[in-house]
């Protein structure tokens, strides 16, 4: 190729470059100057949309994405893009060097385009494609305030629908709901990094999110169950219901059901589980509540105390053993036990008292006190344990009537990122042993083989014992000092033509260097 020619074609692709540049720049003063009314607003920069740098620059000059701006000049015709073209939704090409996807590109055109909240509902809802659906999640994920992400992506935690995800289409297919999870958990997104959320922020997600599951495994625990949804079915049954405001936690509240909904009011189609219209009589107010919310009302006394149906007030600390005035007393005061599980008053302390100074014994009297400091000492301890067996019942009352107190769930929050942290770091690179057992792994030793100080007993960070050796071995020395060491070879004398050679050299090097 000639050197006009070469340079033809350089100026070509930096006319190309300067295009695309152009062509990125317009489609973001499109979104700018887009009309606000009803608009999902974008949180962070315009212009970059939390999107990884390389991946963005790598969109802004594909040239698809030229293709979408001249193209795609609204949301029905972005819509039907994404209908015939999405296959996956990784954000690069399989086998091409870093060419981004379809469906990020379209995301991108999305953004300079805008969305409003009914367009965003109408993609969540979607029924053509579910990779329709999942463009609108990498929306929000992506470009919506964090406080509000959690509100829109909650209805769909557990969507059945099947998606093809990875872009490698032996891989199997996830559900739409476990990609909505995989949004909200994790920052890793084949390849790239979704924007990180607030602290605060990603700590009530997944404390909401393990509240969903519970409400999940109860439900399928309920549908399973055929008399308790005979029960739920039956109009005017009592039951429990679980509900909550942005004032008061979700808690259990007793129930009666009003209506069983087994059609969507608004739609008319058939509902998946059906859902209860019930009422709380100690408050009067409606609720509708899923099939994983409703559950049967408890016993009076029985764990939750469901039979006083308030928030909190359950007839608790007896637990059916005896009232505070029964004989058999759970909840003594100090001067009623004497530390023998006896109970005695004031009375007999006084009497006791009357008595040890009425006998005038010095002795008598210092060892009837030492016994009354002992039994006041078991008193309290009595006092104590009791004290703490009635707060752990409490807990576990407010435990099951909570499904889980929020305390209860962000411990176990933090208990599974721990395992998760836990996780990434144990494929670690292994650390010979020893040097010398380093060094026969690497190409030293005769065998060929290579020490696992996981797997040998007989290596590892711990220094071995030494096997036993005659005293008259002359390695016995070296194996009494409790290293792996071999004996080392005794010194060989030099002979005098050795001698001789080494001093005529000397003699040259003073000579010329002085």
């Amino acid at each position: 190729m000639s050197r006009a020619a070469l340079w033809r074609q350089e100026a070509n692709v930096k006319e190309r470059q300067r295009q695309a540049e152009e062509t990125f720049r317009l489609a973001i003063d499109e979104g700018r100057s887009a009309p606000a009314r009803g608009q999902l607003r974008l949180h962070g920069p315009d212009d970059s949309f939390n999107l990884n740098p390389m991946l963005l620059h790598n969109i802004s000059v594909s040239p698809y994405f030229q293709k979408c701006y001249n193209k795609l000049k609204d949301w029905n015709a972005l819509v039907d893009e994404i209908y015939y073209e999405v296959k996956h939704m990784e954000p690069w090409t399989p086998g091409a060097v870093k060419t981004p996807s379809t469906a990020f590109c379209l995301l991108v055109r999305l953004f300079t385009l805008r969305c409003t909240e009914k367009q965003m509902s109408l993609m969540l809802d979607h029924i053509d494609s579910p990779y329709i659906r999942c463009v609108g999640f990498l929306y929000l994920r992506y470009a919506v305030d964090p406080n509000i992400v959690w509100s829109w992506m909650e209805p769909y935690l557990y969507d059945e629908e099947p998606v093809q995800i990875a872009a490698n289409p032996a891989k199997p297919e996830i559900t739409v709901g476990e990609y909505v999870r995989q949004l909200l958990t994790e920052m890793d997104y084949y390849g790239t990094l979704l924007p990180r959320l607030p602290v605060q922020i990603e700590r009530d997600i997944k404390v909401s999110l393990l509240q969903a599951e519970q409400i999940e495994d109860r439900a399928k625990s309920n549908l399973r169950d055929p008399s308790k949804m005979d029960h739920f079915r039956r109009v005017g049954s009592s039951a429990r219901a679980l509900y909550g405001d942005e004032e008061n936690p979700v808690t259990w509240y007793d129930c009666v059901v009003d209506r069983v909904l087994t059609h969507d009011d608004a739609t008319g189609e058939p509902l998946a589980r059906p859902k209860f219209v019930v009422t709380f009589p100690e408050y009067g107010n409606t609720e509708t509540v899923s099939v994983g919310e409703i559950d049967l009302r408890l016993p009076p006394g029985g764990a939750g105390g469901g039979g006083g149906g308030g928030r909190g007030r359950y007839d608790g600390d007896n637990d059916g053993r005896g009232g505070e005035g029964s004989g058999h007393h759970r909840g003594r005061g100090r001067d009623c036990y004497d530390g023998r599980g006896q109970g005695r008053g004031r009375d007999y302390d006084n009497r006791d008292r009357g008595r040890g100074r009425s006998s005038g014994g010095y002795g008598h009297d210092r060892e009837y006190g030492g016994r009354r400091e002992d039994d006041r000492w078991r008193r309290d301890r009595f006092d104590r344990d009791e004290m703490s067996r009635n707060n752990e019942r409490s807990r576990s009352r407010s435990r099951d009537r909570h499904g889980g107190g929020e305390r209860d769930l962000l411990e176990e929050v933090r208990r599974r990122d721990r395992e998760a942290a836990a996780a990434k770091g144990r494929d670690y690179a292994r650390r010979p042993p020893s040097v010398k057992k380093g060094l026969e792994g690497v190409g030293g030793s005769s065998s060929g083989k290579t020490h696992d100080y996981r797997t040998d007993p007989d290596s590892g960070p711990r220094r071995s014992v030494p096997h036993e050796r005659p005293r008259g071995d002359p390695t016995h020395a070296a194996a009494s000092s409790g290293t792996n060491e071999q004996p080392r070879p005794e010194k060989r004398e030099k002979t005098p033509e050795e001698i001789a050679a080494v001093q005529e050299k000397k003699r040259k090097l003073m000579s010329k260097y002085g």
